[in-house]
């Protein structure tokens, strides 16, 4: 009789053991349903976490704690995150009308758009996108949106690439960018001298100044490598973009040559990477807004691109060595143009980026 007691014993505790569904906290647990054809169960909460299972519609879940947009359950006693978006509370099953409303999408506004696996540049590529895709919104951080992938995984796309801009409405195109602006030469060392014995060094000066106004309205933070007529070794420019948490480094300079019918301006890269996607922008933004000829852009070994660890080109905004270009490179409306087409080129490299 002793040992029939103890089987029922044991049973009914066994019973007990199988009805449980997570640890000993449980009790602060609540029940919630599944509402998305699929759904990864991930080891953490991140988009990144190990794939370790997967749900389906309708499935119950039981969730302990939630982090970060996850919700935390355990599967075989393995603590286990899933996205609490695709989640509904099991109270609520009676209204699936309201519950199983029309999901939102955004959509791509541009090509080649990166897909990040979290909401900042630091992320890696997860995949690209191009104009005209869709996806599913899944959440929001600040100036990104979080979207379902058509494999079931989350994706990060910057939210001014996207229809869905609500988010970043006060958000400049540039915010978060360091840029640093060099205007070449200075003090002991002129430049090139154009006619009526006008300096390379002061042009480059007040045209990096007007550079500098124009990125900062975007949003940009801008350090010059001289702000005066002061001379820096070539050294010393590199080692100012090296120190600092640089995005981009500019170099401006003018042109001569013993020709004076030889004008028309270029932008020099030194890799063939992202040094040269930059440059390629930055020409055609310069190109859209000035009328000197445009030469293109090209590869060089200058040494502040050669040296220079960050993204760096270095461009020739026209020969001061051709009177009617001098002219034109003097105005004031030249050099805002110039200032107005180098900051459309890097928005353009940038928001192509994210």
């Amino acid at each position: 009789m002793k040992l029939l007691y103890s089987l029922i014993s044991c049973i009914a505790i066994l019973a007990l053991c199988l009805s449980w569904t997570g640890p000993a906290f449980a009790a602060d647990s609540e029940t919630y349903i599944v509402d998305a054809s699929s759904l990864l169960v991930r080891s953490e909460p991140s988009s990144n976490g190990e794939v370790i299972g997967q749900l389906n519609n309708g499935d119950k879940v039981t969730v302990f704690d939630n982090a970060y947009g996850w919700a935390k359950t355990y599967v075989d006693d393995q603590e286990a995150w899933v996205a609490s978006q695709y989640l509904y509370p099991e109270e609520d099953n009676g209204n699936l009308s309201t519950l199983h409303k029309e999901k939102e999408t955004v959509t791509v506004d541009e090509n080649s758009v990166r897909v990040r696996t979290g909401p900042g540049r630091n992320y890696s590529v997860y995949q690209t996108a191009d104009k005209g895709e869709s996806f599913e919104l899944a959440a929001t951080d600040k100036d990104w949106n979080r979207v379902v992938l058509p494999d079931g995984n989350d994706g990060w796309i910057y939210s001014r690439l996207t229809d869905k801009k609500e988010e970043s409405a006060t958000v400049q195109p540039l915010d978060g960018y360091t840029i640093v602006l060099d205007a070449g030469h200075g003090g002991k060392d002129p430049g090139a001298i154009g006619v009526n014995n006008v300096y390379e060094k002061d042009l480059t000066l007040n045209t990096v100044k007007k550079v500098q106004n124009s990125l900062e309205d975007s949003g940009a933070n801008v350090i010059l490598t001289r702000a005066d007529d002061s001379y820096l070794s070539l050294e010393n420019r590199i080692a100012i973009s090296n120190q600092e948490e640089t995005d981009a480094f500019i170099s401006f300079h003018f042109n001569s040559f013993s020709l004076s019918s030889v004008g028309g301006i270029h932008t020099f890269h030194y890799t063939d990477g992202e040094d040269r996607k930059l440059a390629q922008s930055i020409q055609t933004g310069l190109s859209d807004r000035v009328s000197l000829e445009d030469k293109g852009t090209l590869q060089a070994d200058y040494r502040v691109l050669k040296k220079n660890r960050d993204l760096s080109v270095l461009v020739e905004l026209g020969f001061l060595s051709n009177p009617e270009e001098l002219a034109t490179i003097q105005s004031e409306k030249y050099q805002n143009n110039v200032a107005a087409g180098i900051s459309e080129g890097v928005q353009r490299y940038f928001n192509l980026q994210d």
